[in-house]
């Protein structure tokens, strides 16, 4: 839903981004977050709408900031502005993105189908549930998470395990990993022998090696930046040799630029071939063609994976409407939270300061405790009820 704001205060959450569907990934870096630029923009978010919680998502496809707050249609619309001002800063000219908004019902929704790799450009890829589940954490370790922040999670999570359980979504190859390897088997040709180093061992950097080393003609090289107590290289060894490859898989998640013209232009039988899964770029695209070819994530998008079957999509769709309806009836509990706890606030008042008295004042001591049990279990009893029905029209 591209640039489409659904106003709906109901759930108190707003999701503003953009994908790659969007953006392409030089508008997403454009985007990047640090710590005290997340603290700040909370903090701007709290003081305007009444923002409680911010989650800020970056992964290689897309770039998405999540905001719990008691006016989330407003919260959306002020998040949307702070995301067109820091694109104004790269070009004001044509062709600058629309970033996309939801709001209420339809937030949930859409994050509980990013969780499950349907808005991914490979469908049903694992990776982004894990990476959507650290982002909120995160959010918890900088001070800027919520009680419906930390539901929501609770929701994700519960729907990624029922989804991968039932269905055959989150497949081992499904990701921007597998794409990485089917880019270099286009590449590099059918049963061609070659040297391949995947360059960072984070989660997608040691799933693109798992792949690699399936192909029989390839020696995989696994490189990572701290090495203690692993089988894999310094990745200054690659560097320092990277005219000994005939392809690198880069994905360290670092900020900074790894690869650069100086350390690829080399004269060479034929082009290394690059691969750059960084958000934002890790390798320098200004390179001789002779002696490198550089693909980055916006490159992958010409890679196509076979789709799932109708009824593995139709199931998917299903449990993410019943995890949409679940985490509502979370937010509604907790928007009563405070009357629940008046209710109980009340009976034990009742029950401890007024009920005592006025049984001292009108009732004879010989019948007081007994008639003072009766009353109270009573009382409690009707306040059970009061409770249960209040939970259970949330849960309708």
């Amino acid at each position: 839903m591209n640039g489409d704001r659904v106003i709906d205060d109901s759930i108190p959450l707003a999701v503003i981004g953009c994908d790659f569907r969007v953006a392409s990934t030089a508008w997403r870096n454009a985007l990047l977050l640090d710590t005290t630029e997340r603290r700040t923009m909370a903090d701007a978010l709290r003081k305007a709408s009444g923002a409680h919680g911010l989650v800020v998502l970056e992964t290689c496809n897309r770039v998405e900031w999540i905001v719990d707050a008691d006016q989330p249609g407003w919260a959306a619309e002020l998040a949307r502005a702070q995301m067109i001002q820091r694109w104004q800063t790269v070009s004001t000219g044509p062709g600058r993105p629309v970033p996309y908004v939801h709001v209420g019902e339809d937030a949930a929704r859409h994050l509980l189908r990013v969780a499950l790799g349907m808005e991914s450009f490979v469908l049903g890829e694992r990776e982004i549930a894990g990476q959507l589940n650290r982002a909120m954490s995160a959010a918890r370790r900088l001070g800027l998470a919520s009680a419906h922040l930390g539901a929501l999670q609770t929701s994700l999570g519960r729907a990624v395990k029922r989804v991968h359980r039932l269905t055959r979504f989150g497949a081992a190859s499904r990701g921007v990993h597998g794409l990485a390897v089917d880019l270099l088997r286009r590449e590099l040709g059918a049963n061609q022998t070659a040297r391949v180093a995947v360059v960072g061992m984070g989660e997608i950097g040691r799933k693109a090696a798992m792949l690699a080393e399936r192909e029989p003609t390839w020696n995989v090289v696994r490189a990572n930046r701290t090495t203690h107590g692993t089988k894999y290289r310094p990745m200054a060894a690659v560097w320092d040799n990277i005219g000994e490859f005939d392809a690198v898989i880069v994905a360290t998640g670092a900020r900074e630029v790894l690869i650069t013209p100086e350390m690829l232009n080399l004269e060479r039988e034929r082009p290394l071939v690059v691969t750059d899964l960084g958000a934002p770029a890790q390798v320098s695209i200004d390179v001789d063609p002779a002696s490198a070819r550089i693909f980055g994530l916006d490159a992958l998008l010409d890679i196509r994976r076979r789709p799932f079957e109708d009824a593995d999509l139709n199931r998917a769709a299903e449990m993410v409407e019943d995890a949409v309806a679940e985490f509502g009836a979370a937010c509604r509990k907790q928007g009563v939270a405070p009357l629940l706890r008046g209710i109980w606030d009340n009976y034990d008042t009742l029950i401890t300061d007024d009920l005592p008295g006025l049984l001292s004042e009108h009732v004879p001591e010989a019948d007081r405790a007994r008639l003072q049990l009766a009353l109270r279990d009573a009382i409690r009893g009707y306040t059970r009820q009061v409770i249960d029905g209040i939970e259970r029209a949330l849960d309708e």
